[in-house]
């Protein structure tokens, strides 16, 4: 049995389809075809049922898929344990972000990581604080960055603080509110998901927050902010964008200012890749050790 079959066979059990299997492995689907043939006929059964529609596993694929996955990372594993520098870990990491690529120099980093670490891939979940902790915990993420403090079960760094202030339609009449009392009874967009900012409205306006929609996504928030469906925190800066294209007004009230982490599990830090990150992140935002 050899290694870039079943590398072959796991691409094209998550993809359903030789074409996107090529793609992703940088092949031709008649090669990612003849991998698969050479493997159902070495194992005398059937992995896949075809279709019109794609390709799904059998039942025994099924059950390789998660024995040829373990493989696969086993030897991923001995390729980084191997490893003399950064340049020679291969492998990806799935980072959780809560800004805009603008705001925490995402294509910085990217560019970095083919310099110094080519082997590394990098996938982005547009997603909240609150999200990403739950899912670095159940590693479907493996690090991100985060508002709030840092739990115990997490290691991370400080990379900026971020001014956090709230944004209005612009037919809001601002000349009525004089005390946060009054901010109290104005429907607000909140962020759901466990972010951090919810519970710190809440902290400054009470538990009875008239909450008409929640979204995550600050872009979305910008635009139901605009079409008059209440108030919402948001990052100063992008606030200020906002205003300047008459999407929005500031109201200065309640601002705060917050660090910006970025965190990964504490029970994975010596995996290489992570360590490999970690150190991008470093270098990325000039922090020292």
């Amino acid at each position: 049995m050899e290694f870039y079959h079943l590398r072959s066979f796991v691409a094209v059990a998550q993809t359903g389809n030789l074409t996107q299997a090529a793609k992703r492995l940088y092949s031709t689907p008649p090669a990612i075809s003849a991998h698969i043939k050479s493997l159902e006929e070495e194992l005398a059964t059937l992995l896949f049922i075809r279709s019109s529609k794609g390709m799904a596993l059998t039942e025994k694929g099924q059950l390789l898929l998660k024995k040829a996955q373990v493989t696969l990372d086993s030897a991923v594993d001995l390729v980084n344990l191997a490893a003399d520098n950064q340049h020679e870990i291969i492998g990806s990491f799935r980072l959780g972000n809560n800004l805009s690529v603008e705001q925490v120099k995402l294509a910085e980093l990217a560019i970095n990581i083919q310099e110094n670490c080519p082997g590394i891939s990098l996938a982005i979940h547009q997603q909240s604080s609150g999200k990403t902790l739950q899912d670095i915990r159940s590693q479907q993420l493996d690090g991100g960055y985060i508002f709030g403090d840092i739990p115990d079960d997490f290691i991370g760094v400080s990379v900026q603080d971020q001014k956090i202030t709230t944004v209005a339609p612009l037919t809001f009449d601002t000349s009525k509110i004089f005390t946060v009392s009054d901010l109290s009874q104005q429907p607000w967009i909140m962020m759901g998901e466990y972010c951090p900012f919810d519970e710190l409205l809440k902290s400054k306006l009470g538990n009875n927050i008239p909450s008409v929609l929640k979204s995550s996504d600050d872009g979305t928030r910008l635009a139901l902010v605009k079409n008059n469906f209440g108030l919402s925190f948001i990052t100063l800066d992008e606030a200020r964008v906002a205003e300047k294209s008459k999407i929005v007004q500031i109201i200065p009230t309640l601002d705060f200012t917050t660090p910006l982490h970025f965190v990964v599990a504490k029970n994975r830090i010596k995996e290489p890749v992570i360590k490999a990150l970690l150190q991008e992140i470093r270098i990325l935002w000039q922090l020292t050790d």
